[in-house]
């Protein structure tokens, strides 16, 4: 599994779902500050975010991702979205390891995450997992949803 990020400015309004970008909205005539808005994306209208052409979609290994950003921070330390890979995805996390903290919630599918000293981790729909930045090991699913946030205190997450 690669971490794949993307500016929020990818991220298109109009898809008739309960989407929304956090935003600065100018207020009309009051010559105030910008402020910035709370977003929602529903888990029943994951699948259709993450189908539509708001999302970014690439292949993985030969599996469809879609990666669907809804936050970034104003210093691009820190993300949240939703993201999909429909099919098997395998990756190994050796080196500098895990390239982001993360903390996910998993919609539909899973993935099994088997640490370096050999200690394994099921992760299922309905679950939620964090992995700190720097963890070794391997990551093993045959394909799934889910919503993340991801940090990384030292560089931009894009």
């Amino acid at each position: 599994m690669r971490v794949h990020i993307r500016s929020a400015r990818h991220f298109a309004l109009g898809l008739g779902l309960a989407l929304a970008l956090p935003a600065t909205a100018a207020l009309a005539d009051t010559g105030a500050a910008s402020i910035a808005k709370p977003a929602k994306l529903a888990s029943s209208a994951v699948t259709a975010a993450l189908a539509s052409s708001a999302a970014h979609h690439s292949s993985e290994g030969g599996a469809a991702v879609s990666d669907l950003p809804q936050l970034h921070s104003a210093d691009k330390k820190f993300m949240s979205g939703a993201y999909a890979v429909a099919g098997p995805n395998h990756d190994s996390f050796t080196g500098a390891g895990y390239p982001v903290n993360e903390f996910m919630v998993f919609l539909s599918g899973g993935v099994t995450l088997t640490s370096a000293d050999g200690t394994v981790l099921e992760v299922k729909a309905g679950d939620a997992v964090s992995i700190p930045k720097g963890w070794l090991g391997r990551w093993d699913s045959a394909g799934y949803q889910k919503f993340y946030v991801v940090y990384d205190p030292e560089k931009p997450v894009e």
